[in-house]
Parts: C-alpha cells; sequence; structure tokens
C-alpha cells in the first residue's frame, strides 16, 4: 500500500486588521520575529481580492504553525521558522466552494507556505516571503494574545514518530506498511525506512532542538522507487535539527535545506510493565561513594515506586504514561537525620521532576530540567510491589490538589462532574482497557466555557479531556491521573 501524509489540524482562527504603508528594504531593521498576526499588502505584486464579509487577509504564525484567510476559507499548518526560511507543512482548510478569484488566491498562498519560502525582512514589521514561484508581503498588524495556549516543544527522549512528507513532498512508497519511523531512546536514535535502517547517537541541545550523528546503517531489500526516497530520508535526518510540536503529537523538523512532518506514535502506558524493575544509581555523590554503601536506588513498578536516596525511603503512586514518569508521594517517608553527604539529592529532584524517560543498554536513562540520571537495573520488582486500584466506582469524589484546584465526581450511569472555581465540566467517561492512550476515557459534553478562558483553570479542565491513566492508593486515600496533557494529584475524600 502506499503511505500518504495525514493533514494538520487548523491552528488559528484570523480576523481583520489594519492597512498600513508599504516602506524599502533593509538590512539594519530589527527582525522580532514571526509569531503574530501579519495583514497581507501583496501577493505576486497584486493586493489581494477581499472577500464578500469585508475582512482584510491576514496570516497568523505562533510558536507551532500558522493560519490564513485570504477572503474565503480559515486554513493553516504546521510552521517553523529556521535557518532564514519558513518551514511549513501542508494546510488544513475549511471547504467553502469559493469560486474566482478566491481560490487562486488561496492556492497561491497554501503553496508558498508548504515550500519552505526564504524570509526576507523589509523592517521591525514588515516582512516578504518568497519562493521560487510565489511572493508575499506583509505588514504586522498586532500580537498575539498573551493568554493563549502554548503548545511547547517536547524533549525527544523516549519519543517514537512516523512521518508523512519530506521536502513539501507526501510519502509514497509503494508496498510499504507505514512511513519512515525515527524512535529516540536515551543514547542512540533509529530511523527505519522500507529499504533502510540507520542508527547513531544522539542529544538535546536545547528546547525544539537536536543533533542526530547517524554512524552505522543496514540496507533492506525493496523496490527502487522506496529505495530512493528511504536514502532521502537518512540523509535529511543528520546534523543539527531545529523541530516544533502541534498541540495533538505533530512534529515538524527541519535544518539543512531539509523539513520533515510527522506525528507522534501513541504508545500510552503500554510499556509500564516493561519498564517495571529495580534500578540502581549509575555514579551518585552520594551514598555511592561511601564504601559498603548500598547504592542509592529506585523501585518502579508498573503502579507504585519506592525511592531510597541513600539515607531515607519514601513511596507513591507511579504511572509511566507515553515514556514520561508521573508520582504522586504518599507521606509515607523515613526521617533519618544523614549528612547531606550520605544523600543523594540529585537524585531525588530529577525522580520527582516528572522526567522523560530513556532506555539505554542495562537500564534507564531519567531527564528533565532538574537534570539526568542515568539507573542500572538490577533485578525485579520485589513480591507485592505495585497493588493500587485502578478502578473508578460511582460516588467517588476527587479532591484536586494544587493550585487552582477543583473537585471531580464520579456519578451515576458513567458520569462525571470536573468543579473549578471558574465553572463546572460535566459529560462521560468509560474504561478503556484496550485502548493504547489509557484506562479511563473522559468525554466531556458541557466544558464551562469561563474555565477555557483562565489560563491557570484551562489546563485542569483540558486534563479530563481523551484517554487518562488512574492510579489509587491502597489505602483509598490519595489518586493519581496521568494522560496526553500531564498528571493530575488529588485526595480521595469518599
Amino acid at each position: 500500500m502506499s503511505v500518504m501524509l495525514r493533514p494538520f489540524p487548523l491552528l488559528l482562527a484570523v480576523a481583520a486588521c489594519s492597512s498600513a504603508p508599504s516602506a524599502a528594504p533593509s538590512r539594519e531593521a530589527a527582525q522580532p520575529g514571526l509569531p503574530g498576526k501579519w495583514r497581507v499588502i501583496m501577493l505576486d505584486g497584486r493586493a489581494l481580492v477581499v472577500g464578500g464579509d469585508g475582512r482584510q487577509p491576514v496570516l497568523t504564525f505562533d510558536e507551532h504553525g500558522y493560519g490564513a484567510y485570504v477572503g474565503c476559507n480559515a486554513f493553516g499548518g504546521q510552521g517553523l521558522a529556521h535557518e532564514g526560511r519558513l518551514y511549513g507543512g501542508f494546510a488544513l482548510s475549511t471547504a467553502m466552494a469559493c469560486g474566482p478569484p478566491f481560490d487562486t488566491q488561496e492556492k497561491s498562498v497554501q503553496r508558498l507556505l508548504a515550500s519552505a519560502p526564504q524570509i526576507e525582512w523589509r523592517g521591525p514589521d514588515r516582512v516578504a516571503l518568497i519562493s521560487p514561484a510565489h511572493r508575499i508581503e506583509l505588514v504586522r498588524a498586532e500580537p498575539l494574545p498573551p493568554d493563549r495556549f502554548v503548545t511547547r516543544a517536547m524533549p525527544l527522549i523516549g519519543t517514537a514518530w512516523s512521518f508523512g512528507a519530506l521536502d513539501g513532498q507526501a510519502i509514497d512508497m509503494p508496498g510499504a506498511r507505514s512511513g519512515p519511523v525515527l524512535t529516540v531512546e536515551g543514547d542512540r536514535f533509529t530511523i527505519e525506512t522500507p529499504c533502510v535502517v540507520a542508527e547513531g547517537s544522539w542529544a538535546q541541545t536545547g528546547p525544539g532542538a537536536a543533533t542526530l550523528k547517524p554512524e552505522r546503517r543496514t540496507a533492506r531489500s525493496c523496490n527502487a522507487a522506496s529505495r530512493v526516497q528511504s536514502d532521502a530520508w537518512v540523509t535529511a535526518l543528520r546534523g543539527a535539527l531545529r523541530y516544533g510540536n502541534g498541540p495533538n503529537g505533530e512534529i515538524l523538523l527541519a535544518g539543512g535545506g531539509h523539513w520533515m512532518s510527522g506525528d507522534l506514535v501513541r504508545r500510552g502506558s503500554s510499556e509500564a510493565r516493561s519498564l517495571a524493575g529495580r534500578y540502581e544509581v549509575e555514579r551518585s555523590s552520594g551514598a555511592a561513594q561511601r564504601d559498603g554503601a548500598r547504592r542509592p536506588e529506585l523501585i518502579l513498578a508498573s503502579d507504585a515506586y519506592s525511592l531510597w536516596d541513600g539515607c531515607n525511603r519514601a513511596e507513591g503512586l507511579a504511572i509511566a504514561f507515553e515514556r514520561q514518569l508521573f508520582l504522586h508521594p504518599n507521606g509515607l517517608a523515613t526521617l533519618a537525620n544523614c549528612p547531606s553527604a550520605h544523600t543523594d539529592d540529585h537524585l531525588k529532584r530529577v525522580v520527582l521532576s516528572e522526567p522523560r524517560i530513556g532506555q539505554i543498554p542495562g537500564g534507564l536513562l531519567l531527564s528533565s530540567p532538574a537534570g539526568t540520571v542515568r539507573l542500572r537495573r538490577t533485578g525485579d520488582i520485589p513480591p507485592g510491589a505495585g497493588t493500587s486500584s485502578t478502578r473508578l466506582v460511582h460516588g467517588m469524589r476527587f479532591l484536586v490538589l494544587g493550585k487552582p484546584g477543583g473537585s471531580l465526581d464520579i456519578l451515576p450511569q458513567n458520569r462525571f462532574r470536573l468543579t473549578q472555581q471558574c465553572g463546572v465540566t460535566e459529560g462521560r467517561w468509560r474504561a478503556a482497557p484496550r485502548e493504547l492512550d489509557g484506562a479511563i476515557r473522559f468525554a466531556p459534553e458541557r466544558p464551562a466555557e469561563a474555565c477555557e478562558r483562565d489560563p491557570a483553570a484551562r489546563p485542569l479542565q483540558r486534563a479530563f479531556l481523551g484517554n487518562m491513566d488512574v492510579v489509587i492508593g491502597p489505602n483509598r486515600d490519595i489518586a493519581l491521573f496521568a494522560g496526553r496533557s500531564g498528571a493530575v494529584r488529588a485526595r480521595l475524600q469518599r
């Protein structure tokens, strides 16, 4: 079968803006970046025709893409400004029949944005995007709203990505079951195509930035058409790359004149059992340095953890969701007064900071903004570890911990109610044991609009949308929910 690109969801709504006079190019002009709303001045040397609704043609750019309105339909796609170019993905558009001249305007702008045009600054608030076939001139209209929902770049460690397009062309590999798949672990990465498997080392060099160094490749038998594309992918996925993520797990990678778009391979918590085990810190600045002392260790079960820092032990609930470790301490911990040299504070900071999980030979690498820790697997989990409940029952009421707080009620007939100060969200839930992304699926029916507009309340409301794993403590006192939007920690009131 052939592998084709899945369109990217529409990212941004666009609205009317005011006009501004033209300006001459300036090499000394400030270049504050593309994020914001821009009014279209010219397309291929001509002013665009304004639609019947009177709205001015505009383009909007943010951290992960673009949105546009040029007279008829709204459309948007992935986008990333890098190396003096706007690397963009294919647009997803509303489907109104426009007719001339609007259909021609839209197609020209869409082709331009998906062709990695050059960015030519003509002043701090004027810019031109230029491709061999088209040129569009823009003037800055207004900044992005400060309370918008921002999608940040996901660290690559522990992720896998399935790609659908390279250099603005959809993949078409006859006979292939899937497109190229990039898998990134603790120290190594693998790019697998129908004809070539390449692997090597990699490094996260910053938010949305990574360097891939292929070191070995293995050829597979395949047809000639797929061979050419496979070689092109191995060539593109090397060196220093920038990337951005969309709100639904999309990715756009760019660098060296190449750009690739794809989607996160969803694994949910399906790997939790394979990651479970007893792990010892490879190198420790605390207890591991003392002669005869037991190294700090992490015991990780599929729904619980125990942490020994070289002096004290703590435990609680655990969920490894999409290769990120979410913990909820249960408050039970030893309180020995040890000298600081006897404890591994770095291990505690990393483990408790929702680290991402990468596999390394014989163990795991945990990585977060707090740092990295290399763990060597020393054995299986002790008998009886990880016996918490994962079942929601009518009548349960969870008090959400942390700010801004709230409560979750499990109601009759598989309904739920999320109560926040800004409003109430209700809907249905169901068990999802065969779904890859979690054990419980929440489907809100009446979301609280005021909470959606509140940047502080919005993350909690969005957390209970889609699939989540849930773990309830053995004493039915605490609970941990984890899903695509992160973790929610709660206390079970009844």
